[in-house]
């Protein structure tokens, strides 16, 4: 796949996850498609697999109201434990084996000078996805590998709940299949200590400074 095609749907499908505020819902259609005229280069295989799972995700909003849509997002990400955007919960579990992943993440971000302007914590998946469209890809794709097993469990339960998200998420693991990446970049696991550590270690809301998903200026 054409760099191109891999950095502008990493940061659509970003965009395609995030809460779907007025905002969002007035340039999703825009968005899509000024992302489908950055892909036309790439493979007809690819560029069409992509483009129909994103369309029929924001196709499935089309004739809902402002307040159906919110509604169907917070029910599904913010009220379903099965389905929630955070990374680390799905590979994990439980917050106390939480707390030194998303240290590491925090850890990670920070060795690339990248500073994020949000109080999410960094196992946000639009979050992680924003930082893999900027990222070397080979490391970038080697995150989201690091976390199959989450984006797996949170694409079944989507299906489950027939919702239009999960076509975001076949089209993210349908790259992760084609992109020949098959070793995570970082060890996602508890460690053998874990059940004995205070919850709240290693968790909290993520630092907060200019830049979200940039490079720091003065940095090279």
């Amino acid at each position: 796949m054409k760099e191109i095609t891999l950095r502008s749907s990493w940061m659509l499908f970003s965009q395609l996850l995030q809460y779907p505020d007025a905002t969002w819902q007035e340039t999703s259609d825009d968005m899509y498609v000024d992302w489908c005229h950055l892909i036309q280069e790439e493979n007809e295989e690819v560029r069409d697999t992509l483009q129909t799972l994103a369309g029929e995700c924001i196709a499935s909003f089309a004739g809902m109201d402002a307040e159906a849509i919110t509604s169907a997002y917070v029910k599904t990400f913010d009220f379903n434990k099965k389905s929630n955007l955070y990374l680390t919960y799905g590979q994990l579990g439980e917050d106390r084996e939480r707390g030194p992943a998303l240290l590491r993440l925090k850890q990670l971000y920070e060795e690339e000078d990248m500073i994020m302007d949000t109080d999410e914590l960094p196992d946000f998946l639009p979050l992680v996805l924003e930082y893999v469209a900027v990222a070397e890809m080979d490391r970038g794709i080697g995150l989201l590998v690091s976390f199959r097993k989450a984006l797996e469990q949170l694409k079944s339960a989507l299906d489950k709940q027939n919702s239009p998200y999960r076509y975001v998420m076949e089209a993210i693991l349908w790259i992760l299949d084609h992109s020949g990446i098959t070793e995570g970049l970082i060890e996602i696991s508890a460690p053998a200590a874990c059940g004995s550590m205070p919850s709240a270690q290693g968790c909290g809301p993520m630092w907060a400074a200019a830049g979200y998903g940039q490079v720091k200026e003065g940095t090279s």
